[in-house]
């Protein structure tokens, strides 16, 4: 087995789980096969658990890493900013076999030196499949009686399931999940390998993981704790997908050009990211089409909030001639 997919039947329906096999990666379409073990009595679940796929020193302890830490991360997930189901939800996926972790912006950014109420998001990743995500969510909102309070969306195009929150459905704290990432396939699927994740995240300073049950810092490429302090207590900016997809390596590029606005150049390496950018190929956005450029105008605007802040002209030249091409064109695109 390689890993999951899922599709989108017609509401109320929930998402509906596809087991993904060797030989579908490049079928074209998600293939029809029930994720439910009664269907498939020949296959048997083999293999070490994702936490145990990496090596040893690559888990931490959070106050070995940075004292009080691990309050502050408490601290984050009984908070205002959180979903008052979360730990819940996290519990009862953990009861169906399924290992979830905090993933993204709120481990890096508390690691950082951010206060718990400074992190503006949550985002979750595990080994769950999206339809079960979804109903296990339906389970525990049911039992609280706040079902109907917070609507779930599912995007079968990116497997990402956002919770919403009953108070503000556009602006109030919500809930973001997608599996861990699967390379290799034709269509959209997700795994249990934590190093295939982190090598589709886009800077390594952003494939941290926190294991809220068991209280550790997961750094799967081991390079991640490294990056957000090297010796000279600088941070690196390092690309951390290699794929040479056009439309990813664009997103990667957008994402790099957000944190060398955010972060300033004060105490900031961004040699890697910036020899990266100057390697891709000059007609590297040629392919995109029109999908691909409202996608990337999109992250455009989440990316550069301010398109008149005095140091974005310098960042994008600096970043070469894709960044160029890349700021020009999601300027003329309304998404």
């Amino acid at each position: 087995m390689i890993g999951f997919t899922c599709t989108a039947p017609a509401a109320p329906a929930p998402a509906d789980d596809q087991l993904v096999l060797t030989g579908d990666e490049h079928a074209g379409r998600p293939p029809r096969r029930s994720t439910d073990p009664a269907d498939q009595p020949s296959l048997v679940r083999t293999g070490r658990r994702p936490d145990q796929q990496i090596s040893p020193d690559r888990t931490h302890r959070p106050d070995d890493l940075v004292p009080g830490l691990a309050d502050r991360l408490r601290a984050l997930l009984h908070g205002p900013r959180v979903p008052h189901f979360t730990l819940a939800l996290i519990e009862r996926l953990a009861a169906s076999g399924h290992h979830t972790w905090v993933s993204g912006g709120a481990p890096r950014d508390l690691l950082s030196g951010a206060a718990p109420h400074e992190v503006n998001d949550l985002d979750l990743t595990g080994t769950a499949p999206a339809g079960a995500f979804t109903e296990t969510t339906r389970q525990v909102l049911d039992s609280e009686g706040t079902g109907a309070e917070h609507p779930q969306r599912f995007s079968p195009d990116t497997l990402v399931c956002t919770v919403l929150d009953p108070v503000d459905r556009t602006g109030g704290p919500s809930l973001d999940y997608r599996g861990l990432g699967l390379d290799g396939t034709t269509f959209p699927a997700t795994g249990t390998d934590l190093l295939q994740d982190s090598r589709q995240r886009d800077l390594t300073v952003n494939t941290l993981l926190y294991d809220p049950l068991e209280n550790l810092v997961l750094d799967p490429l081991g390079q991640a704790l490294d990056d957000l302090a090297d010796p000279r207590g600088r941070r690196r900016l390092v690309p951390a997908n290699t794929s040479a997809d056009p439309l990813v390596c664009a997103e990667v590029l957008l994402r790099g050009l957000k944190f060398r606005l955010r972060w300033g150049t004060r105490d900031l390496d961004d040699e890697p990211l910036r020899a990266w950018a100057l390697a891709l190929p000059p007609d590297l956005l040629r392919p995109l089409g029109e999908d691909a450029w409202q996608r990337l105008a999109g992250l455009w605007n989440q990316c550069v909030p301010d398109p008149m802040a005095p140091a974005l002209g310098e960042t994008v030249h600096r970043l070469g001639p894709v960044a160029v091409e890349l700021r020009a064109r999601c300027d003329r695109v309304t998404p």
